[in-house]
């Protein structure tokens, strides 16, 4: 049997917190092959209950996930956002910084890194194609709801759909500022699911059209999208399909670059 161990038993109003905290522990303690439910209640004397509220929270803010198939837990996007905070030599943007160059300069659009951070897309990352007309949809820093653009919306379509259904709703209030509805953009998102990848109008610049794939972490998480945006005409279904298949390969570089250095194993 294991070894029951210890937590706070104190009523203070940190201990949540420290519950929570030596879950999330025990949980990167077993990140390999992922925690259980009943593991937990059963290592830290809890009540089922207990744990599965803790855990819930925990699923919540991103700082772990849970494995559909095996309903095990590991940890989530969260950790990699934490790992990039204190450790600059995993930055995306600066691992993906090549790939990123290498579209714009292939594709001569304008090209964008889009990370997720909690219910949110983040641009870190863009680099201008050579071409004339440039289609400068966002500027780095912009944060918006998760599944408005085309890098973003990828990342929405790849997560698991309680946690679409779930980022959708609680965005609702500011989906309407982008003329979105949470039923409209998870349509959206399923079709992208569908195709494979994501395409779509580019808000607030008439004319302009952008394409979108996620790019997988090795436990295959979306943690990022990778997305072109040019003038419509530019956008014909089969050059569509030409620079997502460009778009997979470059994806595929960047899971493989994130297995070999760890930057974002968290499964």
């Amino acid at each position: 049997m294991s070894r029951i161990r210890s937590l706070p038993t104190n009523r203070t109003g940190t201990q949540t917190v420290e519950r929570s905290f030596q879950i999330l522990k025990e949980i990167a303690a077993h990140n390999t092959r992922g925690a259980t439910l009943p593991h937990l209640a059963e290592i830290f004397g809890l009540h089922r209950t207990t744990v599965h509220r803790l855990l819930q929270c925990l699923v919540r803010q991103g700082a772990i996930r849970r494995d559909a198939a095996s309903r095990r837990f590991f940890l989530g996007p969260l950790a990699v956002e934490l790992s990039i905070a204190v450790r600059p030599q995993l930055d995306l943007k600066a691992a993906f910084g090549a790939a990123v160059s290498r579209v714009a300069e292939q594709t001569g659009d304008t090209t964008f890194l889009i990370v997720r951070s909690g219910n949110d897309g983040v641009c870190i990352d863009r680099r201008l194609g050579s071409y004339p007309i440039k289609t400068i949809v966002v500027e780095v820093g912009t944060r918006r709801p998760l599944g408005i653009g085309a890098g973003s919306l990828a990342i929405f379509s790849a997560l698991p759909d309680a946690d679409m259904e779930r980022i959708a709703y609680e965005n609702a209030q500011r989906l309407s500022r982008y003329d979105r509805t949470p039923d409209s953009l998870l349509r959206s998102a399923k079709a992208a699911r569908k195709a494979g990848y994501a395409s779509a109008p580019v808000y607030g610049v008439e004319g302009a059209t952008a394409v979108g794939v996620p790019i997988l972490d090795p436990s295959g998480t979306p943690i990022a999208g990778l997305s072109v945006a040019a003038i419509t005409k530019r956008m014909a279904r089969p050059r569509q399909l030409a620079l997502v298949q460009m778009f997979r390969e470059e994806a595929l570089k960047m899971t493989d670059l994130l297995r070999d250095t760890n930057v974002a194993d968290h499964g």
